[in-house]
C-alpha cells in the first residue's frame, strides 16, 4: 500500500514537472517570437508616420495614418524599374543555381567513388565557408576594370550563379544520397540514359529540397546589397535594396517612407517564403545528412 501511494505521489511530481518545464519553454518560444517580430511590426507601424515622428518616438503609435509615404517610396525608389531588375537577377540565378546544384549532387553522390568528385565535393564545402569580402576586389578587378562590365545586370545574375551554387548542392547531395540506386538501376535496365534517369525519375523525388533550395537562394539574392552596390551605380540598372538608399541625403533622411520603402520591397519575399515555408523545414532536415 505504502509502495503504491509512493508511486503515485511520483508520477503526480513527474506530471507537476512536466507541467512547469513546458510551461517555462512556453514562456522562453513566446519571449523570442516577439522579439523577433518587433522589428518587423516596428517598421510597418513607423511606415504610416512622419518622420519627424518617427525620431521623436519609434514605439509610439501614429497620430495620423500617411498611407502617401508608400506612393511617395514608389516613386523615390522608381519601384517598377528597380523592382523588375531585380526579378531578373532574382529569378534567373535562382532558377540556374538551383539547377547546376541538382545536377551536380547527382553525379557527386551517384559517382562518390571517383577521387575528382571527392575533390570538388571538399572544394564545394570549402566555398561554403568563404565570405564575399575575401572575393570582391578580384571580381571587380577583373570583371568591372578588366571586362568593363560594371553596370550591367547580367553579370551580377552571372556571379550570384556561382555563389549560390555550393550550399544547394551540399542539401541535394544530402537528400539524393537517401534515394535508393535501384531506382537509377531499373531506369537504365529499361534503356533510359543517364541524363533521362535524372530528369525523368530522380529529380521529380527532389521537390521539397528544390523548394527549399529556392526559397534560401531566393531570400539570398533579393536582399543583396553588396554585390549589387559593387557593380551597379547607375540608377537604371540599381536594384531595390540599393534605391532603399534614395531617402538618405548628406545631412539627413526621410524615414517614414524609408520604411514604406523596405515594406514594398519585403513582400514578394515574403510571399515566397509562406508559400514554401512547409518544405523549408523538412528539406533542410533531409538534405543535411547524407546517406
Amino acid at each position: 500500500m505504502a509502495e503504491r501511494e509512493f508511486s503515485t505521489a511520483g508520477m503526480a511530481g513527474m506530471k507537476q514537472n512536466r507541467i512547469v518545464s513546458n510551461i517555462i519553454i512556453f514562456v522562453v518560444v513566446l519571449v523570442l517570437a516577439v522579439l523577433f517580430v518587433m522589428p518587423f511590426f516596428l517598421m510597418v507601424l513607423n511606415s504610416f508616420k512622419l518622420s519627424t515622428e518617427f525620431i521623436a518616438n519609434p514605439f509610439s503609435w501614429p497620430v495620423e495614418f500617411h498611407f502617401e509615404n508608400y506612393s511617395n517610396a514608389f516613386n523615390t525608389m522608381n519601384f517598377l524599374n528597380s523592382f523588375i531588375n531585380s526579378i531578373l537577377i532574382c529569378v534567373i540565378a535562382t532558377v540556374v543555381s538551383t539547377s547546376l546544384s541538382a545536377m551536380n549532387a547527382y553525379v557527386l553522390t551517384r559517382f562518390a567513388g571517383w577521387k575528382i568528385n571527392k575533390f570538388l565535393y571538399m572544394i564545394l564545402i570549402a566555398a561554403m565557408v568563404v565570405p564575399f569580402q575575401v572575393i570582391m576586389i578580384p571580381l571587380v578587378k577583373i570583371y568591372g576594370s578588366t571586362f568593363g562590365l560594371s553596370n550591367n545586370i547580367w553579370m551580377v545574375t552571372f556571379i550570384h550563379i556561382g555563389l549560390n551554387i555550393p550550399f544547394p548542392t551540399f542539401l541535394f547531395c544530402g537528400f539524393i544520397g537517401g534515394i535508393p540506386r535501384d531506382l537509377d538501376e531499373a531506369a537504365m535496365i529499361d534503356g533510359a540514359s543517364m541524363e533521362g534517369t535524372f530528369f525523368k525519375i530522380i529529380f521529380p523525388l527532389l521537390k521539397p529540397i528544390i523548394i527549399t533550395s529556392i526559397v534560401f537562394t531566393a531570400l539570398s539574392i533579393w536582399n543583396d546589397y553588396i554585390l549589387a552596390s559593387t557593380f551597379l551605380s547607375v540608377k537604371e540598372v540599381k536594384t531595390l535594396p540599393l534605391m532603399t538608399y534614395s531617402f538618405l541625403a548628406t545631412r539627413s533622411a526621410d524615414y517614414a517612407p524609408m520604411m514604406a520603402g523596405l515594406v514594398l520591397m519585403m513582400l514578394p519575399v515574403l510571399i515566397l517564403y509562406m508559400v514554401g515555408q512547409k518544405y523549408i523545414i523538412g528539406g533542410i532536415v533531409a538534405g543535411s545528412v547524407k546517406g
